[in-house]
């Protein structure tokens, strides 16, 4: 009996011990949920009870030097579906779709975007919806209780395809770019795609706003508690001048591809930068419609390239004043240098011509430049050689960008030695120097480029920046160390060439002699002429399709006496240098008269 009463004693007070333990780890659970887990689980019940939802800011607006925008916002409708964790937006979208009309390709993308849409973000339905679809959705909002229509800010390009090669345009940040930052997965953020919306992106989206909303358990919104608005993007003051840019977008339409730059010289400021043909950035906000970027993509003239800093062309005579004043720098010719130009030079076995068949005769430094003589550098250029007309090319800011980081500006191309070595595996010949110095050959330069060349030279050798910015930040431009009285002789052959007969522009100068220009046509061939065409007379090419015409370019400044404005035009397969001399006449006469 003692023995059972023994054993049951003993089973009690292991079970009260165990009941102790247990009660111990409780209350020690307890207390490290409560004390010592107070803040993580307060935080997690604060997450169940209330949401939030980005806001966006307003994006900051861009206008011309003048006050005049070029890029604002406009307010808009916009159907959005907001999620509660149950309903899909492939539920209700059968209904959806009798109020707003989709395309299949809009249904796929929108399915997709809601798969990868996370928790309750509010996904984007439709922008810019037409007061029929939100009258219809306010009818139907008992069927649609989760889309909402709401009032949103869209961006809008007043000026359409004026300047659009300048701004760019915005929309909906692709999947690779939001991948890269997952702050640009917000539903109707606007990113910029190219041009200065690209560029200073992050200074005109601003910062993100939220608003802090509490939720029940279905997560459906009760009430919204607290909203910061954000910070409204940066305005943005370009140095261009909207009645410039449009008097010479519509001056470059007469052609079927050209660009120009035009520079305030004291500042560095670009006053206008135009592309042709252009398109309507307004396309693209709301995400473009196949048809019409087929129809972009499908023209010939590519009209989405900004050819002003992307196209690279042969640039032709306008290079011979940088090897003139090379020469004249380095000794190798001055002034008084006189060469005979029968019409041809050769250079061993291989006979390089002159423009002018029968030859300009003995001609000097001032005289090659008026009359666009080839043989003249053809001699300059084999006394300088390669090293140092690559030198000067790169001294005035050819062979690299001017604008540093504007979208898809291209560098061009200076050759020499080095670089005929790595990129051809040859060696370099006097016959490529002879091509280099008239601007032929490998050279490619931008119409930017030339717009500072022609900057630099005018403004008596200094070295003068571009900016699109107004204001450019500039206290003054540094000297190039050139000798001021070779670069006034190259300034006065420039002048010669619009106001002597025997220029080869003088059938373009501006009559009003306060007004007058001084500049240098270029013209740059396509495709080689053949001894036997040449010998027939048959070198013009107007009569060919478009594509196989020469290249017309003319570089310019003005007035002649105290210049201001610098001006670049290229316009593509003109057959000839006399358009563009014609384009940048009127451009330089349009902003000495506006005071631009």
């Amino acid at each position: 009996m003692d023995k059972l009463y023994s054993q049951f004693l003993r089973r009690l007070l292991f079970l009260g011990a165990l009941q102790i333990v247990l009660l111990l780890v409780l209350i020690s659970r307890m207390a490290y949920l409560q004390v010592v887990q107070e803040e993580h689980y307060k935080v997690l019940s604060e997450g169940n009870r209330t949401a939030v939802e980005p806001s966006l800011p307003p994006r900051g607006r861009i206008t011309d030097r003048n006050g005049v925008e070029l890029a604002t916002n406009r307010t808009s409708f916009r159907a959005t579906f907001h999620k509660d964790g149950k309903t899909k937006l492939k539920d209700i979208l059968p209904e959806l779709e009798h109020v707003i009309t989709f395309s299949e390709e809009e249904k796929t993308e929108l399915l997709e975007k809601d798969q990868r849409t996370r928790g309750i973000q509010p996904l984007l339905i439709k922008d810019s919806l037409s007061w029929e679809e939100v009258s219809a959705l306010e009818l139907h909002s008992q069927k649609l209780p989760r889309i909402t229509v709401e009032l949103a800010l869209q961006r809008f390009y007043p000026e359409k395809e004026i300047s659009a090669h300048v701004l760019g345009y915005v929309a909906a940040p692709s999947q690779r770019e939001v991948g890269a930052d997952e702050s640009l997965a917000i539903p109707g953020l606007m990113y910029g795609k190219v041009g200065i919306e690209k560029m200073w992106d992050d200074h005109l989206r601003g910062e993100m706003g939220y608003k802090y909303l509490e939720v029940n358990a279905r997560r459906q919104v009760v009430r919204e508690l607290e909203h910061s608005p954000g910070i409204p993007g940066e305005n943005m003051s370009l140095a261009l001048d909207q009645r410039l840019q449009n008097f010479a977008q519509k001056r470059l339409q007469e052609f079927e591809s050209a660009s120009l730059v035009v520079v305030n010289i004291e500042t560095g400021e670009i006053l206008a930068l135009v592309s042709n043909p252009s398109y309507d950035p307004n396309l693209f906000p709301d995400g473009i419609s196949h048809l019409n970027w087929r129809n972009l993509m499908d023209n010939p003239y590519v009209p989405l390239t900004n050819k002003a800093v992307s196209g690279t062309y042969p640039p032709g005579s306008p290079m011979k004043t940088l090897v003139i004043l090379a020469g004249l720098e380095s000794g190798v010719i001055t002034k008084d240098t006189t060469f005979f130009c029968p019409g041809y030079h050769y250079v061993g076995n291989h006979k390089f011509h002159c423009w002018k068949k029968g030859g300009h005769g003995t001609i000097n430094a001032v005289g090659s430049i008026r009359e666009s003589c080839d043989v003249f550098l053809y001699e300059t250029a084999k006394r300088l050689g390669i090293d140092r007309i690559s030198q000067i090319y790169k001294q005035f800011g050819f062979g690299e960008k001017v604008l540093g980081n504007f979208p898809h500006e291209k560098p061009g191309l200076i050759p020499d030695k080095d670089w005929k070595k790595e990129s051809k595996g040859e060696n370099w010949t006097v016959s490529d120097t002879i091509m280099t110095s008239i601007g032929q050959g490998f050279v490619l330069t931008t119409p930017i480029q030339l717009a500072q060349m022609m900057a630099r030279l005018a403004s008596h050798g200094k070295e003068i920046d571009l900016s699109l910015v107004k204001g450019n930040p500039q206290n003054g431009f540094q000297e190039m160390g050139l000798n001021p009285k070779n670069v006034d002789i190259i300034l006065e052959a420039m002048t010669e060439v619009t106001n002597d007969p025997r220029g080869t522009a003088y059938a373009y100068r501006i009559l009003e002699a306060s007004y007058a220009m001084g500049g240098k046509t270029g013209t740059s061939q396509v495709r080689r002429i053949t001894d036997q065409q040449r010998l027939s007379g048959q070198t013009k090419t107007h009569h060919l399709p478009w594509k196989y015409r020469e290249h017309g370019t003319f570089v310019g400044f003005a007035p002649s006496d105290h210049p201001k404005y610098a001006v670049a035009v290229v316009i593509e397969h003109s057959a000839g240098a006399a358009p563009a001399a014609q384009v940048a006449r009127d451009i330089l006469q349009f902003a000495q008269k506006e005071k631009i």
